[in-house]
Formats: structure tokens, sequence, C-alpha cells
């Protein structure tokens, strides 16, 4: 009975268990009602915009302005998407072969008078003017425009653009149970838990066999290390829990 409710416990802790890197900029606001999103996995990239329903909605990609002749930009203009890229300031993007494939297009949401658009394309680009996107934490030059008023597809007018810098982070999935170390283990007096270089706290919990919490403590870079001398010999679950995901351990007290 003792083991099945500490595998029950391990088996519900772990459901957010994690796997393979995932890397994302979060919402970015673009202006008051405008954002949008960039999501990058192994082979796909997602963008999600959200803005006026009665707007074109554009971003681009490794660009600062629109003089950025050839870079890849995409445009979504109230009813289906068009992969283009930078002809020159004050020219409308050409289209390329589309690539981009509409997930979804939900109309007064999240507000009304909003939409929210999320697109989805290979994340290494099958032709020139396409952008490859990383499979890594580092910074991304973006454009962003809408025409305010208007889904045809021309000058957005003044004050409807702008560049900015975003910054591709591991995502939740990123953090894989691998990168937790532990030691010693089997442990006496005390434990070290090492976080992943990209995580800077966490809460640690100690199970018992009978799915109780023994020990709590919050673990850090630098405040990482866990009195065990007070607890008696067994077999114990470390949980560690961090914005991440979760990633749990057995700890053998001799």
């Amino acid at each position: 009975m003792k083991n099945f409710i500490l595998i029950l416990v391990i088996n519900i802790l772990t459901l957010s268990g994690l796997s393979a890197q995932t890397y994302t900029t979060g919402t970015v606001t673009f202006f008051a009602n405008f954002s949008g999103k960039i999501d990058v996995n192994s082979t796909t990239v997602t963008v999600t915009l959200v803005g006026p329903n009665n707007s074109w909605l554009g971003i681009g990609f490794d660009a600062t302005t629109m003089d950025d002749v050839g870079q890849d930009v995409v445009i979504f203009d109230g009813t289906a998407i068009t992969d283009r890229s930078f002809n020159g300031t004050g020219v409308i993007p050409p289209t390329d072969t589309q690539n981009w494939t509409l997930v979804s297009n939900l109309n007064n949401t999240p507000t009304t008078g909003n939409r929210t658009v999320t697109m989805t394309r290979p994340r290494v680009a099958s032709e020139g003017t396409d952008y490859t996107f990383p499979l890594a934490a580092q910074p991304l030059n973006i454009l962003f425009a809408r025409r305010t008023g208007s889904t045809t597809i021309g000058y957005h007018g003044s004050g409807n653009c702008g560049a900015t810098t975003v910054n591709l982070t591991l995502g939740r999935d990123g953090f894989k149970p691998d990168a937790f170390k532990m030691y010693p283990n089997p442990s006496k007096e005390y434990v070290t838990i090492e976080l992943p270089q990209q995580v800077n706290t966490g809460e640690m919990k100690i199970y018992d066999n009978l799915g109780r919490v023994v020990r709590k403590q919050t673990i850090t870079q630098s405040e990482n290390k866990i009195e065990t001398g007070s607890l008696t010999s067994g077999t114990y679950m470390i949980v560690l829990r961090t914005e991440y995901g979760n990633v749990t351990k057995n700890l053998v007290i001799d």
C-alpha cells in the first residue's frame, strides 16, 4: 500500500513532465491593443498575433527596417495570411511561396473588436526570403505593423508600425530531468541540488513513502543544500517545482 501511494504521487506530479525543447518570446506588446508571440520547437514555428479586427496585421523577422530587402514578413488581411518579403520602405512587400498555415482566426477574442490569429510553418526556411528560426535562446529583431480601420494591404499610416528586439528564451518544455543534478545520493547529512543554468529558483519538497511532505525548501543557484540528517533511513522522493515544470528524483537516506 505504501508503494502504491508513492507511485501514485509520482504519477500525479510528473503529468507535467518535461520533453522537447521549446523557445518562446512570450507575449510582446506592440501597441495598447496589438501584441504578438513567437514559439519555436525543433520542427515548427508558431506565431500568434492579437490586434484590431478591422485592421491587417503584420510581423517581420530578422529585420530592423523595411529597407532590409528580402527579409521575411507575414501579413494577415482579416481572412488569409500571405508569405512576403520586404522590398524597400513604402513598397508593399511582394508575396513569396506560401509556407504559412492558418491555424485559427478567432474574431472578438480576447475582447470585442479584436481578433487572435495563430499561424505556423516549418522552422527551417525553404526559400531564400524565408527566415530560419533558431532553436536557441537568443535575441531576434522584428518589425510589426497594422493598418487601422482597413484590412486592405497597403500603407499602414503614421504611428502604426515599429521595430523591437525580442528574446527567445527556453520555454516550459525545455527543462529536462537530466539537467536537474542531485548529490550525494545515497545521502546521510545533506543533499545538494544543482539547478540548470536557465532556472533561478524552485520549490523543493521531499515526500516519504506515504506521500507526506517531510521537508520543504526554496532552492536557488546559491542556496541549494538541504539537510537530511534528521530523516530516517529509506527511500524518498524529491520534487522540484519551477516556472518551467516539475522534475522528480528518488533520494536514498542511509
